[in-house]
């Protein structure tokens, strides 16, 4: 039997790194990227010069700001992390074809049986890491083991541009004296929950009693406690092998309170637009949409609805979106945030038919809209209510 190699590689700090190697003053300076604190704006990537001054992802701008008064803000170059997430994958699709990317910038890779091709899963993790950053000036942080669950603990142990090799049957040792939080899954709930038991690191956690932990946690307790031994049995897949996502939505947090109808309606529009094209790359359509709104004090709603037959077309789902929203308005006008989210998919094989609504020309159609979209970052392409929108 072939001993498993898994490698998790995460690219630090991606949209600042790229950001440098678009200007190179950035370098060694505290710079995030995100928008801006007067437009309510959050921190969507912080360089490790701003992490030590507490500034992390999903902050507010105004928040990292008043953090370090000497961080720059840059608003960032959408297209060109596009390129250089592509540019990687390229590189990394030359070691393996079972390549499962979960983000822009992080992916696992199955090295099983390419020894012969690359030597050892550590060698080959040593070449790529070398010619990411010699050939796109791009640092990448890997995790070397023989399941996913290790090398993603281990990529982010070895951050920043760092390589951990964990040994195949070290993974429990590995483990053992790291702090409970670490391990994914595990929320700050759960964590402060866990250190309310008086346990704080995994290996206590894995050698705590099984059923003390079951009757404490219910049956997530056996499976947490089975992955802080280090042990996974799930499998690297290409895209298209796993399962459909359990939601795709998309939503927006605007600079000003918003009371004008035709401005939410083009605003719902951009968020349908958005959700649908993503639906569509990953060949699925919805039942349901759930509609959030976010008033001016900080009140949110959540409506759903669903149609009778399955959906990837915004077309079709506007009218349901707006009537929802129109609903909320009633005792209500300014808002603060729309969001859209798509559940109930079925895998959309579309067949053509004569009495079809979304017909073969007006798919064509929606086909170039994604084109567009994908082509320009989706913020130079618009179309109906959407046009009152402004960028």
């Amino acid at each position: 039997m072939k001993k498993r190699s898994v490698l998790h590689v995460d690219l630090d700090a991606f949209f600042v790194s790229v950001e440098r190697v678009l200007d190179p003053s950035l370098c060694g300076k505290p710079v995030v990227v995100g928008g801006s604190s007067q437009q309510r704006g959050v921190v969507a990537a912080a360089s490790y010069e701003a992490r030590q001054y507490g500034v992390h992802s999903a902050m507010a701008m105004s928040q990292a700001m008043r953090l370090c008064p000497d961080l720059t803000r840059v608003s960032g170059t959408h297209k060109m992390y596009s390129r250089a997430s592509r540019a990687v994958f390229r590189l990394l699709n030359g070691y393996t074809p079972i390549i499962e990317k979960v983000s822009i910038d992080e992916a696992y890779l199955d090295l099983t049986g390419t020894h012969h091709l690359f030597g050892d899963a550590l060698d080959a993790a040593n070449e790529m890491q070398r010619r990411v950053k010699e050939e796109l000036r791009l640092d990448l942080s890997i995790g070397v083991s023989g399941n996913r669950l290790v090398s993603k603990v281990a990529s982010a142990y070895a951050k920043p541009f760092g390589l951990c090799d964990v040994a195949r049957g070290g993974e429990a040792r590995f483990f053992a004296p790291l702090a409970v939080k670490k391990l994914p899954g595990i929320g700050p709930v759960t964590a402060n929950k866990l250190r309310s038991l008086n346990i704080d690191c995994l290996g206590t956690l894995a050698d705590a009693e099984k059923r003390f932990i079951e009757d404490t946690f219910g049956s997530h307790g056996a499976a947490m406690q089975r992955r802080a031994r280090g042990e996974c049995s799930v499998e690297v897949c290409p895209p298209g092998e796993r399962s459909a996502p359990k939601s795709i939505g998309h939503e927006q947090t605007f600079a000003n309170d918003i009371d004008d109808m035709k401005l939410l309606r083009g605003h719902i529009q951009l968020l349908l637009e958005h959700a649908c094209s993503r639906m569509r790359s990953k060949t699925l359509a919805a039942k349901t949409l759930s509609l959030k709104v976010r008033f001016a004090d900080f009140t949110t709603h959540t409506s759903d609805v669903s149609l009778s037959q399955h959906s990837d077309n915004e077309q079709r789902w506007l009218p349901q979106a707006v009537a929802l929203l129109e609903k909320r308005l009633k005792h209500r006008s300014s808002v603060r945030l729309l969001g859209v989210r798509f559940t109930n998919f079925s895998s959309n094989y579309y067949q053509s038919s004569l009495f079809n609504i979304e017909n073969e020309e007006q798919r064509a159609r929606t086909a170039i809209a994604d084109e567009l979209r994908e082509k320009y970052a989706g913020s130079s392409f618009k179309s109906g209510a959407s046009l009152w929108v402004s960028d």
